[in-house]
């Protein structure tokens, strides 16, 4: 099994690519049902206001950062503080999952997320660009993690087999090397469209194609696995043949007669 495939299928059974896959989704959703140009809205800002959004809704999904729960507490407690704000279609979506199954892990201030020994970064790209995404122009946190080698090289390239970088760039060291093998996930949107594209992947600074390995989310979406079954909306209530419920007290309204007589009389 290849790294890519050992990944995927981990976040999958656990269901943490469908709460990754909730969250672009409700970020982006929720970032064009705002978006106007004919307001002034300019299309640069929805791939920032989104960005921002989906680090929110990854929160929320996972129970990180403001939305982190108490340890010992079910996916179900604060149900309401997660939902808050949410539009309708995005709270009945959202996967319910174990509040401690993910969590917040930042690197170099770069907000991150982490299953096991496995992080991963966000990062924006112009749509359709996928292929040529310039990591050694990114973020020195972003350029680090692209830096490291492919665990799995399919054949030795002329730059490595000459033991030096590409086009002079210059292979970071791992100082911050953690113990936590970091990925990215990749989001972007066509505006006029309202196409959107989401890659998981590793990252490569080297090769042209930017990436080690990429799998597209959108292409293949995922599918419910070993998790809380997914929908937040309030669960139906099944009465019980045998409990006995008292009848809820009822205050009747007099009739206009009723109340004039009633004040005459006083």
């Amino acid at each position: 099994m290849t790294e890519q495939e050992q990944v995927v299928a981990d976040l999958s059974k656990s269901d943490v690519l469908a709460g990754i896959c909730w969250a672009v989704a409700s970020a982006y959703a929720d970032t064009m049902r705002g978006y106007d140009p004919r307001r002034g809205y300019q299309p640069g800002t929805i791939g920032y206001t989104a960005h921002g959004l989906i680090r929110d809704r990854m929160d929320r999904v996972f129970s990180c950062g403001d939305y982190r729960l108490p340890p010992g507490l079910p996916a179900e407690a604060g149900l309401d503080a997660i939902r808050e704000g949410l539009h309708p279609d995005d709270a009945a979506t959202m996967p319910r999952l174990d509040p401690q199954l993910v969590s917040s892990s930042p690197l170099n201030n770069s907000p991150g997320w982490q299953l096991g020994s496995r992080r991963w970064l966000l990062q924006s790209f112009e749509f359709g660009s996928i292929r040529r995404i310039p990591w050694a122009r990114k973020s020195a946190t972003k350029r680090r993690v692209a830096s490291r080698p492919d665990p799995e090289p399919a054949q030795m390239d002329l730059f490595s087999a000459l033991g030096e970088p590409a086009r002079g760039l210059v292979l970071l060291p791992d100082e911050e090397d953690d113990g936590v093998d970091t990925f990215v996930l990749a989001h972007s949107i066509h505006e006029d469209l309202r196409e959107r594209e989401l890659f998981f992947g590793r990252p490569n600074l080297v090769l042209r194609q930017s990436w080690h390995w990429r799998y597209d989310l959108i292409a293949n979406p995922p599918a419910p696995g070993g998790g809380i079954p997914i929908g937040l909306g309030p669960q139906p209530y099944t009465p019980n043949p045998n409990e006995v419920v008292s009848d809820a007290p009822v205050r009747l309204r007099k009739t206009p007669k009723e109340r004039n007589s009633s004040e005459t009389s006083g």
